[in-house]
């Protein structure tokens, strides 16, 4: 049953996946799929982060796909991804947009178990998000990290950040500069000690996105709330729900 948390948006649902296995486990095929009629609100979340298992054999599966009827504005503002030691997963996140729809979503993939040690010893995290309208596909992006065959820490990939987010604002019909100046601003602003972001223009004008990197959570999750903060002010004209946690 979805909730109505955002005062200044009363008549958006807030909708919490649930993983009833409290993580992912090798062999999992998970599917999520999401349609939002014409002029819909609406904010994804999960309830919280996935945790990503050790994984003797094969491989764990993740596939989001949402379709945005006209004028629809879908967030999907998930937990962080914790990719334990030895785990492997691919996600693949597919949006398609109509005519002055806009879909806003981040991903923060945290190092691992900092509590026990853990840093980038997982085995692969593969990562692609694929932007559509009316079939034609406007951008994709596939992050692969398998820190056994190459290393995440090091310069011109995390260097010394733990904490990777990247945040998608989707709505080729809006002004794409404005929007990506807006969060990148927002970004540069921002007085999070460890963490530094910037955003730019997706291919094709499809929208805007920012990458973020921070040296640990709180600073992970400040950064994320000031670029969706940012991209929402302008897509909708309206701030952040006050909680929804």
């Amino acid at each position: 049953m979805p909730l109505f948390l955002d005062a200044a948006a009363p008549d958006m649902p807030f909708v919490y996946v649930q993983n009833p296995t409290g993580g992912v486990f090798a062999g999992d095929r998970l599917l999520t799929s999401v349609s939002a009629d014409a002029q819909v609100r609406l904010h994804l979340t999960t309830q919280s982060a996935t945790k990503l298992y050790r994984m003797e054999s094969g491989l764990a599966e993740q596939e989001l796909r949402f379709a945005l009827g006209e004028g629809a504005y879908v967030e999907h503002i998930p937990d962080a991804l914790i990719p334990q030691a030895g785990s492997r997963y691919r996600q693949l996140l597919e949006v398609s947009v109509a005519p002055g729809s806009a879909f806003v979503s981040a991903e923060t993939i945290a190092p691992g178990r900092r509590a026990h040690g853990e840093r980038f010893a997982y085995e692969l995290l593969e990562l692609t998000t694929v932007a559509r309208r009316g079939g034609r596909e406007l951008c994709a992006e596939r992050l692969r990290f398998a820190p056994r065959e190459s290393r995440v820490d090091r310069p011109g990939v995390l260097g010394e950040a733990d904490y990777l987010v990247t945040v998608f604002a989707v709505a080729p019909e809006s002004d794409v500069g404005a929007l990506a100046d807006r969060i990148d601003a927002a970004l540069a602003c921002a007085d999070v000690p460890g963490a530094r972001g910037a955003a730019g223009v997706l291919p094709n004008r499809a929208g805007a996105f920012a990458r973020i990197l921070a040296a640990d959570a709180p600073g992970a999750g400040r950064m994320l709330r000031i670029a969706w903060a940012a991209a929402r002010a302008c897509l909708i004209g309206l701030p952040l729900p006050e909680g929804r946690k």
